[in-house]
């Protein structure tokens, strides 16, 4: 077995995947004299470090539960003119969530209250805060429920 399979082995062992699975073009960087093999080290790393955090985002969005996959870039402040950009876009920063601030979003059906607020979330979740999304209606209805069967304690430490 030759060093090459052995560090392949190892890295796999490891669950080292992205490393393992861009190593062999690092390493003809390296030999053709572009990369210094700190730097070879670096972008192996990097890269490894990126994918986590990648699939750790995904991770996170999925199991929050939102609705659909909506961003602030998606949400359109024209059709809305009376909600406050610069105010949104501050909830876009968590700084809310430093403050131990609540957000509630309150107006007619149709206004984009779900749009902003799963934007908020995702958000949130894409910074590996955690996160869970849940209609109004069905978190009161899951409130009554707990009540009847008396589970209402163990429902909130859920939620």
């Amino acid at each position: 077995m030759t060093s090459f399979n052995v560090l392949q082995n190892n890295l796999e062992e490891l669950s080292l995947f992205k490393m393992n699975e861009i190593l062999p073009n690092v390493i003809d960087k390296s030999v053709k004299g572009n990369n210094s093999l700190l730097d070879s080290l670096i972008e192996l790393t990097s890269a490894e470090i990126a994918f986590r955090d990648e699939r750790a985002r995904k991770i996170n969005i999925t199991v929050s539960h939102f609705p659909y996959i909506k961003t602030i870039k998606d949400f359109d402040f024209s059709f809305q003119p009376t909600i406050n950009k610069e105010q949104i876009l501050d909830f876009m920063s968590l700084r809310f969530i430093d403050e131990k601030t609540n957000i509630i979003f309150i107006g007619s059906s149709g206004v984009g209250k779900t749009h902003l607020a799963t934007a908020i979330g995702i958000e949130a979740a894409s910074k590996r805060i955690s996160t869970y999304f849940i209609n109004f209606a069905v978190l009161m209805e899951k409130f009554k429920q707990g009540q009847k069967k008396t589970e209402l304690r163990r429902l909130l430490s859920i939620i």
